[in-house]
């Protein structure tokens, strides 16, 4: 296999996952670019501190502000690098940049739609636009005739999702607009090849297979996948927890498999984490955390309560209990005010906020659903090794399967008298 050779490149998102990978790796090349251009919304952000470590370590990468959906910023990107390239060309620019929505057919919207189209589709159209004159510059500075990424070429981040043959994953994840999206840059790609052969710029569009990243995950549940096609009493249900319309359909699509029946118990587990300080903590990481720790099992119990509703009114006897219907939110010792857990390793400020927010929510629950005789407890797993756990940069204590068994085995002995507690994997009270 060859070793690409390629004097400069451009590769947008790159302040994470598959970016952030193609980043590393061009610059650990035998011979690397003379330019690397790496692009993201906000260089000197949270997100982009793994960029601004290689920055500090190799001055040909150059951290480029660009918000792809913004014409405005990209017109403003291609004029930085002309600047930097000091009358040269751009040899390979690699449209990476994307977003994902997991939404049904019947749950897509306008807005999500236009929203995915626009980064996926015409942010990739505008980018090759904009930085058309500098591929034509490195083209026509390269010897020879043939096409290559070391003489000038446009790489669009594709995905097989995007194949209309193939439909990938579709039983996982209908993801229609990220589908729809994905199909239209794989047409663009071949207008473009198409459009700037004559300028001898190659074009293609590029699946990097089902990758462990943010996005990858979304659609993701390849263990769950697994444990789907040994268990038929597993139901895998699409949802994201901060769409109103997805909760929507989720709760429907519960309801129609129990065929009358109700809900005994809800886990509200899903939840994201950031490690932000008093002082880098923004806007958007309070709200965005807030929606998905705190709303989110809100909507989520408004949603299931009529189906809660049928299961204690299906159970006999007066007292609570998770067997009859119980709403168990999943908080974290980092919600209670009192503790104030792990403070000196990490902050965590919206994390601890959207925590502690989550248990008052968890008591007023407790009262409010009591008539209905609904359970309501906040949970601390623990300190546990999963991505959230080791996202403070140390080794948590506790496995998932200790966590997981102590959790089932305190849900199995709660009672009337627990309802509205904070509790742990081990049954102990946590203070708020």
């Amino acid at each position: 296999m060859g070793e690409l050779r390629v004097r400069s490149v451009l590769v947008t998102g790159a302040n994470r996952g598959i970016g952030l990978g193609l980043v590393q790796h061009l610059l650990a090349l035998p011979n690397p670019p003379e330019w690397v251009f790496a692009t993201c919304r906000d260089p000197k952000g949270q997100r982009a501190q793994e960029l601004q470590k290689l920055a500090s370590k190799h001055p040909n990468l150059v951290i480029v502000p660009l918000e792809v959906t913004d014409p405005a910023s990209i017109k403003a990107a291609a004029a930085s690098v002309g600047e930097r390239l000091k009358g040269s060309g751009l040899n390979l620019l690699i449209n990476n940049a994307g977003v994902l929505n997991a939404n049904t057919l019947e749950t897509e919207t306008l807005k999500d739609m236009l929203h995915v189209y626009t980064t996926n589709t015409i942010a990739p159209l505008l980018l090759s636009q904009a930085f058309l004159p500098l591929l034509k510059k490195a083209a026509q500075e390269s010897p020879g005739s043939r096409m290559s990424c070391s003489k000038a070429a446009i790489v669009n981040m594709s995905s097989t999702a995007g194949s209309i043959k193939e439909v990938f994953l579709w039983e996982s994840a209908q993801c229609i607009s990220y589908r729809c999206s994905k199909a239209a840059l794989n047409m663009l790609t071949r207008c473009q090849s198409m459009g700037y052969r004559e300028h001898g710029i190659l074009c293609v569009a590029l699946h990097p297979g089902w990758v462990q990243t943010d996005m990858g995950n979304v659609a993701g549940c390849t263990e769950l996948q697994k444990l789907a096609s040994k268990h038929p009493n597993l139901v895998i249900v699409p949802l994201e927890v901060t769409d109103p319309a997805s909760i929507k359909a989720a709760a429907a699509s519960v309801g129609e498999r129990l065929k009358g029946s109700g809900l005994n118990l809800l886990i509200n587990n899903a939840g994201i984490a950031k490690t932000n300080s008093l002082d880098t903590e923004t806007l958007d990481n309070m709200s965005q955390l807030f929606t998905t720790n705190t709303i989110a099992p809100l909507l989520l119990g408004q949603a299931f309560l009529p189906l809660l509703k049928k299961a204690a009114q299906g159970s006999p006897g007066s007292g609570m209990s998770c067997s009859k219907a119980a709403i168990v939110n999943m908080s974290s010792i980092g919600g209670s005010i009192k503790e104030m857990y792990l403070w000196e390793a990490a902050h965590c400020v919206a994390y601890r906020c959207s925590k502690a927010a989550l248990n008052m929510l968890t008591r007023c629950q407790s009262m409010g659903y009591r008539e209905h005789g609904i359970l309501c407890v906040a949970l601390h797993p623990g300190w546990v090794q999963t991505d959230m756990g080791n996202a403070a940069g140390y080794t948590p204590p506790l496995t998932v399967d200790a966590s997981v068994g102590g959790m089932l085995k305190v849900l199995s002995n709660l009672s009337e008298k627990d309802s509205g507690a904070f509790l742990d994997w081990e049954g102990n009270v946590v203070a708020w």
